[in-house]
């Protein structure tokens, strides 16, 4: 199925025409057949000569209902631009075209309708001022249909140009990514909640779990109709209906997307490429952007002198891509102002810098904009499928765009300055503490700004710098320690009292020399207590000699035997009972796993 929609001045024949093509009066409200005016969208099915199923969305053309319109146009590529050869071209339907042109809808037919209306004359006339209205438009190879409902006139022509139009038109995006536009929620006898819209960007099956961007709820496809047929899979380009659990139907509303949320970079922040209307200066402040088949409130914020580009703050969250095309209009006077395409959703950079990189192609774009992503990232990000992403990366690799770390591509730029950064934050400690190891991992990924798995994989290839108990240090680097006059110094005090290490001893030494020596063992710290290696040692030999010949140690016995206190010698059995040396039981400790 292709899904079609009208465009078109009030009262130019567009629901007419729709009824003449499919037997369907698009007009299903009381209040639309009672006003003989098209207020809401409506909707219809036919199938074309060569097998081409059609749904069409009929769209009001009256200005007071363009919300409706929009709503019915931004999820087609294909459009039957509706002129009614009596009054010609009108404001409707100027705007009405170069909403289409803003959308990228540059696919479809032009019927010049009530062509029995008028005499051949007025006919002729009419094809020529259309013809020249859209001599400069992106419809300008658009082929012209005359017709007419009511007679029947030019119906056949009309249906086989569209049937021809569909065949040459590129076909539906199939990125693996759906995205249903919800233009109507509504519950269904036995069935409950109904939404439907026009699908794009991948297929939908029976029991999908979808993701509704705007609340954060997920819900479960139950059952499928399209072309008033139910089916199991429903394929990009479709008129769907959607039976769904997990949500009330009050709780869906036009302008809502349903989606896999794993597909998609779900945010309220979009950098977009903005079109202005010709002669239009676009107003600060509050817009109104039109999503898919929903109005938004936006906040306008320009990103560079001329206003090409432009971050928007949604009031609430969107499933959008780059690529992405919407409608700008003024919340005031509501005017359509132009257009924007998506350019990064979500976006990691500063407005102030934004711009330098927003002009860039896809690819090298998203990774000078986020710095750093893993592949399923950047195809997340970038809106293609899974073969063209993966074309994507591939570029970007051959093309020195982005540079593999670990898990993830990033800028080569970002690499070379963290890289540099790194080695003067290192280089640094050790100047300022040339007693420590170096830097503590955690320290240098918050002076990099990089989270600490990233820090990791950047050392990996950082030449010059070594990982060592997560303590970051040039591969030249030798800490003093033992050999130093200090070291030697120190360690010789507290081995004149090996058991009962006087306390200023180690209150008087330089913290980063003592810190030096408990972690290349020359010293170890016992709760709080300093001993050297050599005291502990020996102190374990006493204590496993006493249980081979005793069968246990007390404090006492303990104490005696070091000629200590029981300020040093109850949290030496500790730090013993810690090894497996000796296991308490009572007052006393016997021996443990690993007392030999």
């Amino acid at each position: 199925m292709r899904t079609v929609a009208t465009a078109g001045h009030v009262d130019h024949g567009k629901s007419s025409l729709v009824l003449a093509l499919t037997g369907t009066d698009p007009d299903r409200l009381a209040e639309e057949k009672a006003r003989n005016l098209t207020i809401d969208l409506g909707y219809a099915f036919t199938t074309l000569a060569s097998g081409q199923v059609v749904g069409f969305v009929d769209v009001p053309g009256h200005v007071r209902f363009l919300k409706n319109m929009l709503a019915g146009v931004g999820a087609v590529d294909v459009a039957l631009l509706v002129v009614a050869a009596d009054d010609g071209w009108m404001p409707q339907t100027e705007e009405h075209l170069r909403i289409l042109e803003l959308l990228g809808v540059t696919d479809g037919v032009v019927a010049l309708t009530k062509a029995d209306a008028v005499d051949a004359d007025t006919v002729e006339l009419a094809q020529l001022l259309v013809a020249e209205r859209l001599a400069d438009s992106t419809w300008a190879h658009a082929p012209l249909v005359v017709c007419d409902s009511l007679s029947g006139r030019g119906l056949a022509d009309l249906r086989a140009t569209l049937d021809a139009v569909l065949a040459a038109a590129p076909p539906v995006a199939d990125r693996g990514r759906p995205r249903l536009w919800v233009d109507r929620s509504f519950a269904a006898r036995g069935a409950g909640t109904v939404v439907t819209g026009t699908l794009a960007g991948g297929p939908l099956r029976t029991d999908d779990e979808l993701t509704i961007p705007r609340t954060g709820q997920r819900v479960r496809v139950r059952g499928i109709e399209s072309g008033h047929q139910s089916v199991d899979v429903v394929t990009p380009g479709a008129r769907v209906a959607l039976n769904l659990v997990g949500a009330e139907y009050r709780e869906l509303e036009r302008g809502d997307a349903l989606v896999r949320a794993a597909d998609w970079v779900i945010a309220t922040v979009v950098d977009v490429e903005v079109a202005p209307l010709d002669g239009i200066e676009l107003p600060r402040g509050e817009l109104l952007a039109y999503v898919g088949s929903g109005e938004h409130h936006v906040r306008r914020r320009a990103l560079d002198p001329g206003g090409r580009y432009a971050r928007l703050q949604f009031a609430a969250s969107v499933a959008v891509a780059p690529g992405d095309h919407f409608i700008l209009r003024d919340s005031g006077s509501e005017r359509t102002l132009g257009g924007a395409t998506v350019v990064d959703v979500d976006p990691a950079s500063r407005p102030r810098d934004a711009a330098a990189h927003l002009s860039l192609p896809l690819g090298p774009r998203l990774i000078a904009a986020h710095g750093w992503l893993t592949p399923d990232e950047l195809a997340r990000r970038s809106g293609l499928g899974p073969t063209d992403a993966s074309a994507l990366i591939g570029s970007l690799e051959a093309d020195g765009a982005a540079v593999r770390v670990g898990a993830w591509l990033a800028d080569p730029s970002v690499v070379t300055r963290l890289t540099t950064r790194a080695r003067e934050l290192v280089t640094e400690r050790h100047a300022t503490q040339p007693l420590d190891a170096g830097l503590e991992l955690a320290t240098l990924a918050s002076g990099l700004g990089v989270d600490l798995a990233r820090v990791r994989a950047l050392l990996e290839r950082t030449d010059g710098l070594v990982v060592d108990r997560d303590v970051v240090a040039s591969v030249d680097h030798v800490v003093p320690g033992t050999h130093s006059p200090a070291g030697l110094a120190l360690v010789q005090a507290l081995d004149a009292q090996p058991f009962a290490p006087p306390d200023d001893v180690v209150a008087t030494a330089d913290p980063a020399l003592v810190r030096a020596l408990v972690r290349d063992g020359t010293l170890v710290d016992v709760e709080g207590t300093i001993f050297t290696r050599a005291a502990v040692d020996r102190a374990r030999a006493i204590v496993r000699a006493e249980l081979a010949a005793s069968g246990s140690v007390t404090v006492g016995a303990m104490r005696d035997k070091l000629d200590s206190t029981r300020k040093f010698v109850v949290p030496l059995l500790e730090h013993f009972d810690r090894e497996g040396v000796t296991r308490r039981r009572g007052d006393a400790r016997i021996a443990g796993p690993t007392a030999g």
